[in-house]
């Protein structure tokens, strides 16, 4: 095996020919204008979203988290800090009864992502619903896929007593690595993100990457909110 290479041994580099686009990113010019116009666009859809999340009623406190979700990967909590900090504060009170009678992984998923994003420690052995009388979670739950993709995001919120993570963490590697090969009826926009996650969970990720790569994720959703994306792509 070749130990190293000899400093004194001559390099010959193939000189390539000069891009067709030569600087033009760099002299693109926007003015001060464009960015006033911009912002006002933004700051006119502001308030549109904060309605049609934080104006719910306190009976819809799980759809005010999995909205401040979207708002995460979308690159848009910054806009909404002290609402999401008073809503999750608000929540985190009632945690028990909230998650009491909620069987779906992907919203236990979701609001356990949330609020360990913002410092509430939910606690791990809520995954504890997902498993049968052998000790194992459930297969049953394969056939979710956004929950499971949600619930491997989940895992990398862990710390080092979070045991239950480390096994949700081999259950859905086992299932959801697979599913990348293509071979699947799952929507293309669907296996788009599961490849992303395997690749670099979204905690891991820049925060820029992971809203570039939801926004296109989220406007292939069917139920989208058109003035969430439509701030979303202004935003970015």
């Amino acid at each position: 095996m070749e130990r190293g290479r000899n400093l004194d041994q001559k390099s010959y580099f193939l000189i390539l020919p000069h891009s067709q686009w030569s600087d033009h990113f760099f002299t693109v010019s926007i003015t001060d204008s464009d960015l006033d116009v911009l912002a006002r666009e933004i700051e006119e859809f502001k308030p549109k979203v904060r309605e049609n999340i934080f104006s719910l009623s306190s009976d819809a406190i799980k759809r005010k988290i999995l909205s401040i979700h979207l708002l995460i990967n979308l690159g848009l909590s910054y806009h909404f800090e002290n609402e999401i900090e008073e809503t999750l504060k608000e929540a985190f009170e009632k945690i028990e009864n909230l998650i009491a009678d909620e069987n779906d992984l992907y919203t236990i998923s979701i609001m356990f992502r949330v609020f360990r994003t913002y410092g509430h420690n939910m606690l791990s052995d809520v995954f504890n619903r997902f498993k049968g009388n052998n000790g194992e979670f459930k297969e049953s739950l394969i056939e979710n896929v956004k929950g499971m993709l949600s619930l491997y995001e989940a895992v990398h919120f862990g710390t080092t007593t979070d045991h239950m993570l480390d096994e949700a963490s081999r259950f859905t590697l086992d299932h959801l690595e697979p599913l990348t090969t293509g071979h699947t009826a799952i929507p293309l926009h669907i296996l788009k993100l599961i490849r992303k996650a395997l690749h670099i969970p979204q905690h891991r990720n820049s925060q820029a990457l992971v809203a570039r790569a939801y926004i296109s994720f989220y406007e292939q959703e069917e139920d989208h909110d058109e003035t969430l994306l439509k701030l979303a792509k202004l935003n970015f």
